[in-house]
């Protein structure tokens, strides 16, 4: 029976590889920045330096075969030649000897042999292939067997050299013309053979070059991104501080440098959210404690315009109703802090229910009646009944501090445009007033925290320069958008536009 590994035994084979990836983790991680460009440079340059290596150790082989292969073979060919030009001349030597019997002839016969027998002993020593190798011992056989044959004959001194006895050489001249033929031969096969290495060791080093460049670059792409990736987190961290997202822990994980970074960046983090938490604190604190004060000023206000400690005069009922108005903006200016404090801490909570806009728009005009008042502006609403989903508080706030800030840019004796349109299932809201208008150096910052736009000397009273910032937040919570159009001639002014969905894809009105 085939035995199974116990779970017991799996266990530590999965411990093993987690502590193998965890020291390798480690490694990676006790490595700096300059220790990783070293190492990339190292890995992407290594198959191509082996490739380098490899393509000139194959050209100095081939180099030396082919100069090797081609010298002994253009050697042994023109040994082959001078052995076949000493027989010429051993033939036409002894057969003048035969006629003439001069002993210089005969020594000039003797020395052609010596030199032909020197020639074949140095080209037998070469690497020549077996047919060459066999013709040129059977030529040497031959060559010595009628040189001794004819100088047994000359040492008799009894008879004299026959034309039989030197005709062989014709025989040895043939042979030694088929030894030179060979011979050429193979120069033409050696140097085929050549050029075939040749092409087969140029496309070994071009295929070596491709796969190592191959290699090189996917090597290449793999530490980058080993390294990218820690660059990537970090600039993710502070895209998120700069969001203000400061609840989620920071940590990088890389190179020794790149985790320092991630240190620091934790570091700022839980101090920006220590700020943020104080900040909060402040505003909850500060707004709570002046709502306090300021119910009793607004209460106050109030009875003494109902005249309840004695009959005023028409100058008191104006200083009462001056009274009144700083206490609505006062609790305009609270209300946008607590709600900021709000929106910073639970904004993603949202209590949607199904109210009609109309009344809401009447309630808040009627709220900044006073106010409208005192300016001399008036609201230019057609009444339109539109059945709205969405969180009503949210929206009070939104509508109130758009018809707050165009009240605030709004000359005197002006007018503020407040229009309502649906279509493809999007309310649109659109705010305009006849003011100065908003500069174009101004847009890209008018949704900021506590950013605050040149006020008109006509307009007293401080802004907070959260009332735009609270209007951006609570229409993004609604999933829409809040736009600056261009002005008209009629309305100079800043133009709001604000689109919502009339009912939220998550809720449905059967569910409300």
């Amino acid at each position: 029976m085939p035995a199974h590994n116990s779970p017991s035994a799996e266990h530590q084979v999965l411990d093993r590889r987690k502590r193998k990836r965890w020291q390798v983790s480690n490694l990676l991680q006790m490595v700096s920045i300059y220790q990783w460009t070293l190492l990339i440079f190292f890995v992407v340059t290594l198959p191509l330096i082996l490739t380098l290596i490899y393509s000139v150790k194959s050209i100095q082989d081939y180099t030396d075969r082919s100069h090797a292969t081609l010298f002994q073979t253009v050697r042994v060919s023109e040994n082959n030649e001078a052995l076949l030009n000493h027989l010429l001349v051993m033939d036409r030597s002894i057969r003048q000897y035969q006629i003439l019997e001069d002993v210089a002839i005969f020594n000039v016969f003797q020395n052609n042999h010596q030199r032909f027998i020197e020639i074949a002993a140095r080209t037998s020593q070469f690497q020549i292939p077996r047919t060459i190798q066999q013709l040129l011992a059977k030529l040497i056989q031959n060559e010595l067997r009628v040189y001794d044959q004819i100088l047994a004959i000359k040492d008799l001194q009894t008879e004299k050299l026959s034309a039989e006895d030197i005709t062989e050489y014709v025989q040895l001249r043939t042979e030694a013309q088929a030894l030179v033929s060979k011979g050429n031969s193979q120069i033409y096969i050696e140097t085929e053979s050549l050029s075939a290495l040749a092409i087969l060791v140029r496309n070994q080093v071009t295929y070596s070059a491709l796969v190592s460049v191959l290699l090189a670059f996917l090597l290449g792409l793999l530490l980058l991104y080993l390294i990218n990736k820690p660059i990537k987190s970090i600039a993710r961290a502070i895209h998120k501080l700069g969001n203000a997202q400061v609840n989620e822990r920071i940590y990088i994980e890389g190179p020794k440098d790149l985790r320092e970074v991630g240190q620091q960046l934790e570091w700022l983090r839980q101090r920006l959210n220590q700020l943020d938490n104080s900040k909060q604190f402040f505003i909850k604190t500060i707004s709570h404690e002046l709502k306090t004060p300021l119910a009793t000023i607004m209460e106050g206000a109030d009875l003494l315009q109902d005249e309840v400690v004695g009959e005023l005069n028409a100058e008191q009922h104006k200083i009462i109703e001056l009274l009144q108005i700083a206490n609505i903006r006062l609790n305009s200016l609270i209300e946008n802090l607590i709600e900021y404090q709000k929106a910073g801490s639970t904004l993603a909570t949202m209590n949607y229910a199904k109210f009609n806009l109309n009344q809401l728009l009447k309630h808040i005009c009627v709220e900044y009646q006073l106010l409208l008042d005192s300016k001399q502006v008036s609201i230019d609403f057609t009444a339109k009944s539109i059945d709205f989903v969405a969180d009503r508080d949210k929206m009070r706030i939104i509508i109130s501090n758009l018809i707050s800030n165009a009240l605030k840019f709004s000359p005197q004796g002006g007018q503020i445009k407040i229009e309502l349109q649906t279509t493809h299932n999007k309310l649109q809201i659109l705010i305009a007033d006849q003011g100065p208008g908003i500069a174009k150096n101004h847009q890209a910052h008018i949704f900021s925290e506590f950013y605050k736009q040149p006020i008109p000397e006509s307009w007293k009273i401080k802004s907070s320069g959260l009332g735009l910032s609270l209007v951006k937040d609570y229409v993004m919570a609604h999933r829409g958008q809040v736009r600056i159009l261009e002005s008209d001639s009629e309305y100079s002014g800043a133009h709001f536009l604000v689109i919502l969905p009339l009912t939220p894809r998550h809720l449905t009105a059967e569910k409300l």
